[in-house]
Order: C-alpha cells, then sequence, then structure tokens
C-alpha cells in the first residue's frame, strides 16, 4: 500500500484499496463546473496525507461515503444550489414549457459524475429519459466554458462555425432530430446555439445554418458528421470540442458505425491538446459496446447502470396478441378491425385512452401503399360518420424526405388519436407519448426488431398492448425467431383476419371492411401494386418455409387484395437468383433489361420494391437502382447518407448524397434512418 502511494500519490492508493472510487475522483480530476455546496471539500480528503490510521480499506470507503455527493432528484434543486443555470431550469419546470419537475434514475444518478467531469457510460431503458440527462450538464457545460464570451450569447449575437463545444452522435435522422428539439427547448434563453446535421433533403440547409448562425452544440448522424468536418470548404470545424456524446451507442455499432465513428474522432482536437469529456448513452452493452469503451472513454471512466435486475422488460409486461391471417392481404382489414373494436368499447363506457397506434411492416413498399389505401378509405363519407373519424393517418419511412419524415413524427407526438404507417425507423430510440397499440405486420427479421418496436408503448407508466398479424405459412419462423415470448393467440377480436376477401358473405361480420377495403385499394396506382408485391419477395420467400407457398400467398394478394387480374412479371434475372424461375406460380418475365423501379429483388428493410437486387438492412441496399433508378447507372441504395455509385443530379460517380455534385466523390456515409434488417454487405 505505502509503495503504490510512493509511486503514485494518495488519489491513485485510494482506488486501489477502496471499494468506492468516488472520492480519489475529487482529487484526480478537477470538475469542469463549480461544485455544489452540498459536496465535501477537497481539503477533507487532502488531510488524508496526515493521518496514518486513515490507511485501511474500511478507513477509506467510510471517507468515500461522507465526500459522496447528495443525490439530487428535482430539477428545481439544480438550480437553487447553483449547478444548473436558472433559465435550463426554468425551461424544464414550467408549466408553459417542459413542465419536468421531478429527475429519473438516469438523469440523477449520471448528474454528479458528468458535473465533475467524468467519462460516462450510462446504461438505461428506452424511454427513461437519457436525452435529458445528457443534454442539461452539457448546455451547462458551455455556459461554464471560459473561453465562450457570455455577453455575447446574451446578445445572440452570430458566433463562428468553428465554436462548437459539443457533438452528439445519432444513429439516425429522426432521433437526431428529437435531440435537436429537445436541446432548444433546454437551451431557450441562453444564447446557446443549436445545429444539426443529417442527410437527406436538410442537409444543405443544415449546413448553410451552421455557416450563418454558428453552433455550439452540434447534433448529427455519423455520416453526415464525418462528411462536413473533414471537408475543409465547409468551414465548420471544433478545435475547442470538450464534450462528445454517442446517444444509443449500441445502435451505433449494430448499424455499423464503428468504423464512422472512429474517423470522426480523429477529426476532433486530440485529448491531449484539449481535454475532452467522452458520455455514451445506451440501453444494452453488449461486448462490441465495450470494445468501443474501451477505445473511446478515459480510464477509470464510470459505468451507471440504472436497469435493475428485477425489473420485468417490457416485452414482458406488455399484454401481447397474435393472430393469424388468411392470407396477407388479410393485414389492413384485421388493423381496422383492431381500431373499430377499440373505439367501440370506449363508446360502451369502457375506460380506455384513444386509439393510438404504431403499424410495424417490413418494407417500405408496404407500409406506403397501406398508408395510401387508409387515406383513401379515411375521404369516404361512411369513415368521417364513424367514431374513428378523428384519427390522424401519417406514415413514415425513407422515401419520404427528412422534412416530410420529421413534421409526420411531430404531428404524431401531438395527435391525441391517430395510426402511424412506420418501417423500421421509429423502432428505436424515438418517443411517441401515449401509444396504445403497436401492431407488427408479419414476422420481424429477428427477435431484437421484434422487442424494439414493443418498447414503443408501455411508456412512461401508461399501458398498451402489442399485436403481431402472421400468415400461417410463416409459423415456422415464427417460432424460430420469437420463441418463449407471451404471445396468446386471438381469433375472435379480427373477423377480417380469417375472411375470404375473394368471396365474403353479406352476412359476414367482416364484410363492410372488406368491402371498404376493395373500394380503397381500386383507387391505389398499379406502381405502387407492383412495389408492393416485389417489396415484399425477399420478406415472404425468407419467411415461410417453402417458396411455393410464399409465392402463392404473393399471387393471392395481389389479385385478391389488390384488386388486380394477374400477378406482375419478375425479371428473369431477378428470379433466377432469388429461386424463383421455376416455381409455380411465378411469372417470370422476357426481357433482360434491368429491374424498374418497384421490380426488384426483396427488400428486407427500408428499400420498398425499389431496386433490382437488394435486401436492404436498413437503407444500406444491395445492387440496386436504389432512390435514383430513374437515372441512375450503379447504386448501392440509399444507405442513408452513405448511398452508392450513382449518377446524382448532374452526372458523374458518386456515393452518396454528394452525387449532386458529379465528380468522384465518397460523400457522407450512413445516416441510416434505422431500418436494419438482413442485407448484402459490402
Amino acid at each position: 500500500m505505502l509503495s503504490t502511494i510512493r509511486r503514485f500519490g494518495v488519489p491513485s492508493a485510494l482506488r486501489a484499496s477502496a471499494p468506492r472510487s468516488i472520492s480519489a475522483r475529487y482529487v484526480a480530476q478537477l470538475p469542469k463546473w463549480q461544485a455544489p455546496a452540498t459536496l465535501s471539500s477537497l481539503p477533507a480528503i487532502r488531510s488524508l496525507h496526515s493521518s496514518g490510521a486513515l490507511f485501511s480499506a474500511e478507513a477509506a470507503q467510510a471517507v468515500a461515503e461522507q465526500t459522496e455527493p447528495r443525490r439530487i432528484t428535482e430539477f428545481a434543486d439544480l438550480g437553487s444550489e447553483g449547478i444548473v443555470n436558472q433559465s435550463i431550469i426554468k425551461n424544464i419546470i414550467q408549466p408553459d414549457r417542459m413542465n419536468i419537475k421531478t429527475m429519473t434514475d438516469v438523469q440523477s444518478l449520471t448528474l454528479n459524475e458528468i458535473v465533475k467531469g467524468s467519462d460516462v457510460l450510462a446504461q438505461a431503458k428506452t424511454g427513461t429519459g437519457k436525452t435529458l440527462a445528457f443534454l442539461v450538464p452539457t448546455l451547462q457545460n458551455i455556459l461554464n466554458d471560459p473561453t465562450i464570451d457570455l455577453k455575447a450569447l446574451a446578445r445572440r449575437s452570430r458566433s463562428s462555425p468553428s465554436e462548437i463545444r459539443a457533438l452528439i452522435i445519432s444513429p439516425t435522422r429522426e432521433l437526431a432530430e428529437q435531440i435537436a428539439v429537445e436541446a432548444r427547448k433546454v437551451a431557450f434563453g441562453t444564447g446557446v446555439l443549436v445545429q444539426t446535421a443529417v442527410g437527406g433533403t436538410a442537409k444543405r440547409a443544415g449546413l448553410q445554418k451552421i455557416q450563418n448562425e454558428g453552433c455550439h452544440l452540434l447534433i448529427g448522424t455519423p455520416g453526415r458528421l464525418k462528411d462536413i468536418l473533414s471537408d475543409p470548404w465547409t468551414g465548420v470545424a471544433a478545435p475547442k470540442l470538450n464534450t462528445l456524446i454517442l446517444d444509443e451507442a449500441d445502435r451505433l455499432l449494430d448499424q455499423g458505425f464503428s468504423a464512422d465513428i472512429e474517423e470522426i474522432q480523429t477529426l476532433l482536437p486530440k485529448p491531449s491538446e484539449v481535454d475532452r469529456q467522452t458520455l455514451m448513452f445506451s440501453a444494452t452493452v453488449p461486448r462490441e459496446v465495450m470494445q468501443m469503451v474501451r477505445h473511446t472513454l478515459k480510464p477509470g471512466f464510470q459505468h451507471i447502470n440504472t436497469v435493475r435486475e428485477d425489473e420485468v422488460p417490457t416485452h414482458e409486461r406488455v399484454p401481447q396478441k397474435m393472430v393469424y391471417m388468411r392470407g396477407l392481404e388479410n393485414g389492413l382489414p384485421a388493423l381496422m378491425d383492431l381500431a373499430k373494436s377499440w373505439q367501440n368499447r370506449r363508446d360502451d363506457g369502457e375506460e380506455l385512452r384513444p386509439f393510438k397506434a404504431i403499424v410495424y411492416f417490413n418494407s417500405t413498399a408496404e407500409t406506403k401503399i397501406s398508408a395510401d389505401v387508409f387515406h383513401n378509405i379515411r375521404r369516404t363519407r361512411e369513415f368521417r360518420d364513424s367514431n374513428l373519424s378523428n384519427l390522424t393517418m401519417l406514415e413514415i419511412n425513407s422515401r419520404l424526405t427528412q422534412q416530410a419524415r420529421t413534421r409526420s413524427a411531430d404531428t404524431f407526438r401531438r395527435a391525441r388519436e391517430g395510426i402511424l404507417f412506420s418501417s423500421d425507423v421509429t423502432a428505436r430510440g424515438m418517443d411517441f407519448p401515449d401509444v396504445t397499440h403497436v401492431v407488427q405486420v408479419g414476422v420481424p427479421r429477428d427477435r431484437e426488431t421484434y422487442i424494439h418496436r414493443i418498447g414503443r408503448t408501455g411508456r412512461a407508466g401508461k399501458e398498451g398492448e402489442g399485436w403481431l398479424f402472421v400468415h400461417q405459412g410463416e409459423r415456422d419462423m415464427l417460432r424460430k425467431r420469437l420463441r418463449n415470448l407471451p404471445l396468446a393467440i386471438d381469433t375472435t377480436t379480427l373477423p377480417s383476419a380469417a375472411a375470404d376477401m375473394a368471396n365474403v358473405s353479406e352476412s359476414s361480420p367482416a364484410a363492410e371492411t372488406i368491402t371498404q377495403f376493395k373500394e380503397a385499394f381500386e383507387q391505389v396506382d398499379t406502381g405502387a401494386k407492383v412495389a408492393s408485391y416485389m417489396g415484399q419477395l425477399g420478406t415472404a420467400t425468407g419467411n415461410f418455409g417453402d417458396k411455393r407457398d410464399a409465392i402463392q400467398a404473393l399471387n393471392n394478394m395481389y389479385v385478391k387484395g389488390y384488386g388486380m387480374p394477374s400477378p406482375p412479371e419478375i425479371n428473369p434475372r431477378v428470379a433466377q437468383l432469388m429461386g424463383l424461375n421455376r416455381i409455380e406460380g411465378v411469372r417470370v418475365g422476357t426481357g433482360s433489361r434491368a429491374p424498374r423501379d418497384g421490380q426488384g429483388f426483396g427488400d428486407r428493410g427500408d428499400r420498398g420494391g425499389f431496386g433490382g437486387f437488394s435486401r436492404d438492412r436498413g437503407d444500406r441496399g444491395g445492387f440496386s437502382r436504389g432512390d435514383r433508378g430513374d437515372r441512375g447507372s450503379f447504386s448501392r441504395g440509399d444507405r442513408g447518407d452513405r448511398g452508392g455509385f450513382s449518377r446524382g443530379d448532374r452526372g458523374g460517380f458518386s456515393r452518396g448524397d454528394r452525387g449532386d455534385r458529379g465528380g468522384f466523390s465518397r460523400g457522407p456515409r450512413r445516416a441510416l434512418d434505422g431500418d436494419f434488417g438482413d442485407s448484402f454487405r459490402f
């Protein structure tokens, strides 16, 4: 022990001997913020130098307990004790603003460690307030930075695009935008400038705002951040960065962003030159996350886990029901039955919240056509006169512009009742209040996807329920992927699920709903129907035990559900690659040209049927014409910001969203929008 003291000093000795090391770090790290009055003074710890009687594990632990700060649980106390700026606190607690009084576990437990300047790995479930947990101390950290002119902030003066003090990396555009909305609420009136750097249509506007207005807190996706920080022409840099935050760290790694994050860190000032605090927030901490932790966080970082071992996970707590569909075409009528049943129960006096559902599909094309059909029904007089007339109908998928996706997300958050048709872009990290139902159409690509989708309901102590609609042909894959989940089979609630849409009797309880959908499908563009068929090829052939059963189910959907005279033709090369060229029921075309939009192979992610050879893992594409198939030559899909080889707007080969500039360019890589299914990787 004494040799340790001679070599490394008292703080290191205490770390070696004491089960709890918090007090030692008070000496080892000077806090970036002014410590609250409740903390014990540093001289009390320094007195250990002259007291040999304290050199024992028990004594060191006692000192640690005495010097450990009191846990604060009310936001108002952060202001009254001088820990956080009063403007920030008012923004959080005032009823006409955010109206949040009490801190969650992840907020109260991480605050003191972040205040001290410690690197932190925080593990907490989705929906427990992680965003506010890192935003509050980060914004205060910016206000406390001595190199920032507070008077200029108060005057809201324009700052330089190289004044970035904090950087937040998010796995998806939607989540980055959501964090930015919350950050602006918290920072209101402080003068701190919050900007975003995401792909899609918002990329140029975001860069211009940074250049014209300046930025102190930048929130973005990995591909877009790497692009603007590596390009000297943007003028955006972070030479004074003191805080780096990785939000949803497990998802960042799951979606293959590790290399991008490492490259971003090479574009930031070296920690040896500018002291930097790194915070990682994650719902889970698998081995891959710990590998990143070892390369990113400082030795002695704090691992704060707020997930109790005895806590029942959401996917076990939320009631879950499963319905077998007669055919793939029965999914949408069954969804309508679910909404009608819920609203009828409310009309009968049951104390139920208004129907607010997120419906997940395994491809963009399914999402698109489902939203179109429901919009067609919503315009009918019959629907406007029903008890469902107040339902807001919205959709989110990668085919929409970023502006449209953000608008849909914001509208659904505010909606009292409604249906959001979504691909997996909203499955993780997104917070939508008061969701009563999560409906999943088709067997999800894996167990994790199912669980994260279910996590959109039953939040903030409010009850919700999950529904899974599957075809009989998916039984084997259902057992393989979702075994041991509390799924109860429901055979009575949704009569349309078992109805024959080609021959339903007038006396059937499903007759009215089936008729509604037949009429609505007649109004849908033929191209959208073809895209939906092609978009489900990869999903169906992967989920069904027999490819012949999969093709038969798709053909029935196209003819019985969509009302088309015959199934669409499949490009011969695509049919050969998928092993479908000799399957009964497949209509193989005679041409040799490349597949057109909507006539591609698969789409097990967010690609719809747009694209040739693609089983997209969240817009990562495969060999495809991708988003620019009408113009474009050889593309690797929309990979968020990653793109592929594409002609862009002005020709030239380009990788991703810099294609509009032409030339041979790598562009930003991956502001994934969240669909992460199986894919062909490159």
